[in-house]
């Protein structure tokens, strides 16, 4: 099963009155596999924060009265990421605005394990990832991937996965199409001193 991936990228990055235009990629993803019937799409924003900032200073500003302003005031403050959520992984924030499943695709966790590659390939360069819940039952189901509640205490609201520590793996381990979700297993530990 493969990905397929349209963006939408603007070309004109002079006008501030466009910045989040200019400075977000937005990007329109497919999942299809004619032989289990799954089918699903997402679409995903990969928000360029360090070219935001070195333009206009500030993420809160670009982000206004659009639909990623809640993420410019949950993640950031005075110009860059919350110490919260600061960790040296990336400079950029990839967020996922909707994922859609068909009921295969959903039984065989394919929209996990599409959120976890975009997670691994395009949010490589990405400090967080970020998604809305709806519910608490929505939220639990994401927190699998290693995703925290950001608004925790509310039946609804934003939650985050740092992209710089190690997460679950998806593995479709029988070659069927099925993906399980598994824990990751550090094997030795990370040598911290000189």
């Amino acid at each position: 099963m493969k990905l397929t991936v349209r963006a939408d990228i603007d070309l004109d990055t002079t006008d501030a009155t466009k910045a989040a235009s200019a400075y977000v990629t937005w990007l329109d993803v497919d999942v299809a596999d004619p032989v289990t019937n799954a089918r699903g799409t997402a679409r995903v924003a990969i928000v360029h924060v360090g070219e935001i900032t070195d333009a206009l200073g500030d993420v809160a500003p670009a982000l206004q009265g659009t639909a990623l302003e809640p993420i410019a005031r949950a993640y950031f403050a005075e110009g860059w990421y919350r110490d919260e959520f600061s960790d040296g992984a990336g400079i950029d924030l990839i967020y996922v605005a909707s994922v859609e499943m068909n009921d295969e695709a959903l039984a065989r966790n394919v929209d996990l394990a599409m959120i976890r590659r975009l997670c691994d390939t395009l949010g490589s360069g990405c400090q967080l990832a970020v998604m809305p819940y709806t519910s608490p039952l929505d939220a639990a189901h994401w927190g699998r991937l290693g995703f925290s509640l950001t608004t925790s205490g509310r039946a609804n609201g934003l939650m985050h996965m740092k992209l710089g520590y190690r997460h679950a793996r998806i593995v479709d381990s029988t070659g069927s199409g099925d993906y399980e979700v598994l824990p990751t297993v550090v094997l030795h530990e990370r040598h911290t001193a000189n």
